[in-house]
């Protein structure tokens, strides 16, 4: 049986920027992050109660210890929503919503009113349903694609030009990945989720690493550094719309600042 609360909380505690309170500043730590007994006691709960949820043995904390165990762990609003969801979790497959045709017609139909800033619709696994000729070519051979082989995340992790597009290019490619964890959050076990992650561990080591980690953020606006194919450095900020009864994120990049 799958153990995602557990293995989200031992990725959590094992962040090397955590530190337990009585032992601040201390450099002869041999584990990185929190041991068991200092999230428990952080947390005001039992050391035995804490090991019971990491082993899967306890799976529906209440309230009350959520929310301690995200003041714990140092948890943003993402990865505290996260913990939630995964006491929540079943292993229900996942109901389709709508039809993907017309879903598809509707967000090209989005993007394309707000040219010619870029835009770009992605699913829940981000691949990318429809795109602005200006968006698609933020991602520099995507028009070379077969539509539906058009993934984002795999484009940042696996592809070179990613470094040389995006100047804070581990900023945005860890987004990417702990936005792939949060926007699937209610069924990790997914079949092509599941998928998706096994080729991108064996293609790139550092999304391996990456999703190991545990990390949950959802895509906000942001501004970031783009540098052009002649050379040129621009900063553009985008905007980032989420329709979640259809699963979609559409992402608008701004005027140049």
């Amino acid at each position: 049986m799958h153990n995602e609360l557990g293995e989200f909380l031992r990725a959590r505690r094992s962040d090397a920027v955590l530190e337990p309170v009585t032992n601040a500043g201390a450099n002869r730590r041999r584990v990185a992050g929190l041991r068991r007994e200092e999230v428990a006691a952080a947390s005001g709960i039992s050391v035995d109660y804490y090991t019971r949820l990491e082993q899967g043995r306890e799976t529906h904390p209440s309230d009350a210890v959520l929310d301690a165990l995200a003041r714990a762990l140092q948890l943003g609003v993402d990865a505290s929503e996260h913990l939630y969801r995964l006491r929540a979790a079943t292993s229900s497959p996942r109901i389709a919503r709508g039809d993907e045709f017309i879903l598809g017609q509707r967000m090209a139909a989005l993007v394309e009113a707000v040219r010619p800033n870029p835009a770009y619709a992605l699913d829940r696994l981000s691949n990318m349903v429809a795109a602005n000729p200006e968006g698609l070519a933020l991602y520099d051979g995507f028009a070379d694609l077969p539509s539906g082989e058009r993934n984002t995340c795999r484009y940042l992790m696996t592809e070179g030009r990613a470094h040389e597009i995006f100047v804070e290019w581990e900023e945005v490619a860890r987004g990417a990945v702990a936005h792939l964890r949060a926007a699937n959050a209610d069924n990790l076990h997914d079949t092509e989720l599941q998928a998706l992650v096994a080729e991108l561990r064996e293609q790139s080591p550092l999304f391996g690493e990456w999703w190991d980690e545990h990390i949950v953020e959802r895509r906000r606006a942001s501004l970031k550094h783009l540098r052009t194919q002649d050379g040129e450095t621009i900063a553009r900020r985008y905007e980032v719309l989420r329709l979640p009864d259809e699963g979609i994120r559409v992402t608008i990049w701004l005027p140049e600042i």
